[in-house]
């Protein structure tokens, strides 16, 4: 399964953002999770960073409890962070899933 990760955040923030990404008692990112690819983008709602994982199925529990730490510690200590987790599938993946069902 595919998950992308998307961390939001003011301008205001981003130097407290970098920080706390960097310090090394930030919960660390689940380890069998494979990042695939980052993007960071600004607009006029700040800082957008983008993160795509491969997770197995059978983990992604184990991927959740790992993130929902991360995203605690981090939120509390970085005014204005919103993180998204979202599970999906790639554009193949979900068409193999569907065909089957449509008509």
């Amino acid at each position: 399964m595919l998950v992308l990760l998307k961390a939001t955040y003011p301008p205001s923030s981003a130097k407290k953002a970098i920080e706390v990404f960097m310090a090394p008692e930030t919960p660390k990112r689940w380890a069998a999770a494979k990042e695939l690819a980052s993007f960071v983008y600004g607009d006029h709602e700040g800082y957008h960073n983008l993160l795509i994982f491969e997770v197995e199925d059978t983990k992604f529990a184990e991927f959740m409890r790992a993130q929902l730490s991360r995203n605690a510690y981090m939120q509390s200590r970085i005014d204005g962070l919103s993180v998204e987790v979202i599970p999906g599938h790639s554009i193949m993946d979900a068409i193999a899933l569907t065909s089957a069902h449509l008509a």
